[in-house]
């Protein structure tokens, strides 16, 4: 963790959150070209964390939307209107057959999840994380002229620190 007031009491910090890219090199760059010295930029490289493991239920205390029920709760529903469907004309009737096509169509619905959420997996490469970019200013001009050039390059988030007002 680095501490923001070690630079002086009577500073302000622009403080821009980015992605990982080429704009933020050509950000910190201009920053540097307009009169920020390395001193009084800070960079904090955060490091993603890793994603929760993919359970059966969601929890009243945990619900992140990466559960296999819903899938499963749905194609479950429709197997089953389809086996009660067809079961009236099958010898072992309407009940058990509902009751299969529910079992089946849960089991479909589970590894519909799975591989969907592998496939989603999959997509996600490339750099991760966040960058935290903080530039110390000691008036309001260069708190305009960072946050200008902060916006100008792509930051997710901007903020002071401490905040005006």
């Amino acid at each position: 963790m680095f501490i923001l007031r070690e630079m002086g009491d009577d500073m302000v910090y622009v403080c821009g959150l980015f992605r990982p890219s080429l704009a933020l090199e050509l950000g910190l760059n201009n920053l540097k070209e307009k009169g920020f010295t390395a001193d009084k930029l800070k960079v904090v490289i955060l490091d993603p964390t890793a994603p929760g493991k993919q359970t059966i239920l969601d929890t009243m205390y945990r619900a992140d939307g990466m559960s296999l029920m819903d899938g499963m709760a749905m194609a479950a529903s429709i197997g089953m209107v389809f086996g009660v469907i067809y079961g009236s004309v099958v010898a072992i009737g309407p009940v058990a057959l509902g009751l299969i096509g529910m079992a089946s169509g849960a089991g479909v619905g589970y590894l519909l999840d799975k591989l969907v959420k592998k496939k989603h997996e999959l997509g996600q490469e490339g750099p991760g994380g966040e960058i935290i970019v903080a530039v110390g200013c000691q008036n309001e001009d260069e708190v305009l002229q960072a946050e200008k050039i902060l916006k100008e390059h792509q930051a997710t988030a901007l903020g002071r620190w401490p905040s005006a007002g």
